[in-house]
This record gives C-alpha cells, sequence and structure tokens, in this order.
C-alpha cells in the first residue's frame, strides 16, 4: 500500500523552489509557508513517484538523479501553466468569457488546485465522467476547452489544438485479502488481468473505454468486466472481495490512501494514459482559446 496523498501543482511549485535555493529553510520565506509544510509537501510527491528527489547534504538539499529529472520535466509543466495565466490576463480575452470541461478524475486529483482557485470564474464549468458530456459540447462550440484523455481525439469533429498536460500509468487496486493477486507478479499484464474479477465504470466512462482499447490495439480478447455506476460502491466491493478495478495513478493512490484495506500494483506499459488539452474555438476577436 502506498502512504500518500493526490498529485497537483503546487507540488511542483514547491519541489522547483527547493531544488533552486536548495534549503527548505530559504524556501519557506518565499513560499510563505512553515518548513514542517514544505517537507511534508516534499515527501508527498516523493511517495507519489515512488522514489527520492533530494539527500540532504551539509550543503543543502541535493538532488537525486529522478530529482534532477523530475526539476526538468516540472519547469516545463509550470511554464505552461504560467502561459495559461498570461494568455488569460490578456485584454482580448477574459476567463469569466470561457467554458471549460473536464473529466472528472482529472480536476479532483490531477488539477484540483487549478480547479478550486479558478472554478468560480469561469463562464462555464462541466466536470464528468461522460466523455460524451465533454466531447458533444465542444463539438458543438458550448466549451472551448476540454481536458481530456488524448485516445478519443478522434471524436472531434471541428479543427482543434491540443496540448499535452502529463501521462499516468493505470494500476490495479484490490483488496489485501484478495488471494488471486498471491500468483500474479508486481507489473500485471494483460494476460493476467484478463483472470481477474475486474469491476469498473460502465463504458461511457473514458478509463472502461481506454482499457478496451488497449486490448483491440494489442489483439487480445478484453476480459470480462462487470460495470457499477458508483465509485464508492465499486471501491467498498473491491475492498472485501476478490473483485478488482482500474485506476489511473493519481486516483489510484487517492483511493488507496483513504482505505486501509487496500492495495495497488501497476499495469504493464500498454496501460497509460496521456493527458491532452483540447482548445478549439475562435472568439469573435479571432483569438484561440488556450486553457
Amino acid at each position: 500500500m502506498i502512504n500518500d496523498n493526490s498529485f497537483n501543482i503546487e507540488l511542483l511549485y514547491i519541489f522547483v523552489q527547493v531544488s533552486k535555493s536548495k534549503s527548505i529553510n530559504q524556501s519557506s520565506s518565499i513560499l510563505m509557508m512553515t518548513q514542517p509544510d514544505i517537507s511534508k509537501k516534499i515527501k508527498q510527491l516523493e511517495c507519489y513517484y515512488g522514489k527520492q528527489l533530494f539527500i540532504r547534504k551539509s550543503t543543502g538539499m541535493e538532488q537525486t538523479t529522478a530529482g534532477r529529472k523530475l526539476y526538468l520535466e516540472a519547469q516545463r509543466l509550470i511554464q505552461q501553466f504560467e502561459q495559461i495565466q498570461t494568455i488569460m490576463t490578456e485584454n482580448t480575452i477574459h476567463i469569466k468569457d470561457l467554458s471549460i470541461g473536464c473529466l472528472d478524475s482529472i480536476s479532483s486529483n490531477v488539477y484540483s488546485s487549478f480547479f478550486i482557485d479558478s472554478l468560480s470564474n469561469f463562464k462555464h464549468v462541466t466536470i464528468t465522467n461522460r466523455i460524451i458530456d465533454l466531447i458533444k459540447p465542444f463539438n458543438n462550440g458550448k466549451l472551448d476547452a476540454i481536458l481530456l484523455d488524448s485516445e478519443f481525439k478522434n471524436k472531434f469533429t471541428e479543427k482543434f489544438s491540443e496540448i499535452l498536460l502529463f501521462e499516468e500509468p493505470y494500476y490495479l487496486v484490490y483488496s489485501k485479502n484478495n488471494t488471486l493477486m498471491n500468483k500474479l507478479s508486481n507489473r500485471i499484464n494483460p494476460t493476467d488481468l484478463s483472470s481477474l474479477n475486474l469491476l469498473m465504470y460502465p463504458k461511457y466512462c473514458p478509463i472502461h473505454q481506454r482499457i478496451i482499447q488497449i486490448y483491440h490495439e494489442i489483439k487480445i480478447t478484453p476480459p470480462k468486466i462487470i460495470e457499477i455506476d458508483y465509485s464508492e460502491s465499486t471501491i467498498t466491493m473491491v475492498s472485501h472481495s476478490d473483485y478488482v478495478t482500474i485506476l489511473p495513478k493519481s486516483l489510484a493512490i487517492s483511493k488507496v490512501c483513504q482505505n486501509n484495506n487496500l492495495f495497488l500494483k501497476k499495469l504493464d506499459n500498454n496501460f497509460t494514459r496521456r493527458e491532452l488539452l483540447h482548445p478549439c474555438h475562435i472568439n469573435t476577436y479571432g483569438v484561440l482559446y488556450y486553457i
């Protein structure tokens, strides 16, 4: 079991600042946070990635190899978010004029801070588990931008632009008492998955659709999936039975942290989620919306 909280962009801001100053003490005044709070956030980020990011030395906080890699990617992602802010403050575009859509698993577990800060500022926000509830209004021009798995962009009927926001693996979530898991390795492959009792959201769910899509891509018959329309019922049944479910890493960690009876294992490299931002529509001033 991973004892961790979900990921958010604030963690990267803190990580980058500590990397630059090489000191939690110095970062404290810059970030206006206490030293224990900063240490807790760094630990949270290390737990999320499962890697040590810093080594404490007499000269300060020194990045590990994993820390140096993350630092480069974190700077890139932060720059994208700062570009968002710049665009939003341009005279021709106002956040209050924009309608944005997002999958629930992204808004709640990856960009929660962004949506908490901006939820009331947008003209309209749609947060849903149903892909069609994002794609249909996007195609009809009722949403200016959506955050959606890249594999579903072929459903767009209008011209659009896209920005890759992040990638994350899928994880198998199961009960610590699930005897079926004892014979399997730490990296679950498609054949392993076919031998398990799988619970998932109905087919409208992007995770469900993506899993089926992956099996079609690798030309293996998909496993039998029992559908439940409520996430809490799914998690409850998984935690007290031999059923398992599949969740993206950020959501899987969040659920496991909330339930001491749950464990997780990473699925193999076939099971990867790529999240894109799809800005599409041009406003009356001829300016492309980027969220």
